[in-house]
């Protein structure tokens, strides 16, 4: 009995790594999240998986908008100036964009910290303001 407890333990040991090691490649990381019930309710998350960016979901009134696998084509972008930083991502496919973005102004003695989705499709645009749940890592992404 204490074999065959031995030899299993020893045929599960490999098990241990390669599930540690599967775990360690597939996790991922929310780079943007957008929770917003006006004016339409929606969900947005950005991830990052090793070293890719990935539209993981997007839901308009719980409904799933667009197939996250389309979208291919990435871009990053960032703008400074005294006073004003905004990052944004922008996914595209043929005929649709998605930008998320992050603003930050202190112009006018006023500060604005804003997260936003912006959904264009068929020559028609959407515009959502993330309500205080949002999270942005935009500006730990490196320019592209």
């Amino acid at each position: 009995m204490i074999k065959s407890n031995v030899a299993k333990f020893i045929l599960a040991i490999p098990l241990f790594f390669i599930t540690s090691c599967n775990a360690a490649q597939s996790s991922s990381q929310v780079i943007f999240k957008c929770n917003t019930d006006e004016p339409t309710p929606i969900e947005l998350v950005v991830s990052k998986v090793g070293n890719k960016l990935h539209l993981d979901k997007f839901t308009i009134n719980a409904a799933t908008v667009i197939d996250s696998a389309d979208f291919k084509a990435l871009e990053k972008s960032s703008y400074h100036r005294s006073l004003v930083t905004e990052h944004s991502l922008t996914f595209n496919r043929s005929g649709s964009e998605v930008i998320v973005s992050d603003y930050y102004s202190e112009e006018f003695d006023t500060v604005t910290k804003e997260k936003t989705v912006t959904l264009q499709k068929n020559g028609t645009k959407k515009y959502w303001v993330c309500d205080s749940t949002a999270i942005s890592k935009l500006t730990s992404i490196e320019d592209f």
